[in-house]
């Protein structure tokens, strides 16, 4: 999603057409997790054919987005584990150069995949496991001035979260400890002042 760090002076637009195909977006936000095969992948994915996966990962390493680190053999059958070369994002300039057409699929498609999760987490009862989790809806009316102060506000939270996240990585090389799988969902968006749901029911 949209992050305000200085852009660079090009944006290579094979590149970012590369990166912004929603089912690229699913397989770049899947291999953020970690490694991961394109079997794997597919099954995570709704209506989306093995051969199609394939084919967007060989482009996603054309491009050098993701690469092949290993191969391993899983009953008799051989599969290649890629990675990303570089934890996906887009600045505010590149989010700016996608076709505007493409920004909802690729949002609807990252929404999805928050919602899939978070279903799966109150399903294994694990969203509530600790009570030290963090779960908050925040109505705010803002001003232009407001609404940058709060874009401001969390890409310091992200930038605090992926640090602690490679801090994390690091500490548990040395002591062997187990990591929690996590996720953190950050979000700030626009909502229509009337709520249409209220309408509805006045006209009906």
């Amino acid at each position: 999603m949209p992050k305000r760090h200085p852009a660079p002076k090009l944006i290579d637009p094979q590149l970012l057409r590369a990166e912004t195909h929603p089912i690229r977006v699913q397989i770049l936000s899947i291999l953020g997790e970690g490694p991961n095969s394109p079997a794997r992948m597919q099954r995570r994915m709704e209506n989306v054919s093995l051969n199609l996966v394939s084919y967007h990962i060989k482009e996603l390493v054309k491009f050098g987005c993701i690469e092949l680190i290993r191969k391993e053999t899983r009953n008799g059958a051989t599969e290649h584990v890629y990675r990303t070369v570089q934890r996906p994002f887009f600045d505010a300039d590149q989010w700016e150069a996608v076709d505007p057409n493409l920004r909802q699929p690729i949002t609807a498609t990252i929404l999805q995949m928050v919602s899939d999760e978070t279903g799966r987490s109150l399903a294994e009862g694990r969203f509530d496991e600790r009570t030290d989790n963090h779960l908050s809806r925040s109505p705010v009316e803002l001003d232009e001035e407001g609404w940058k102060e709060v874009v401001d506000v969390l890409e310091v939270a992200l930038g605090g979260v992926l640090e602690a996240h490679a801090r994390s990585a690091e500490r548990a090389q040395l002591s062997g400890e187990e990591r929690m799988v996590a996720r953190v969902v950050i979000m700030q968006y626009l909502l229509g002042r009337e709520d249409p749901r209220e309408r509805e029911a006045e006209e009906g």
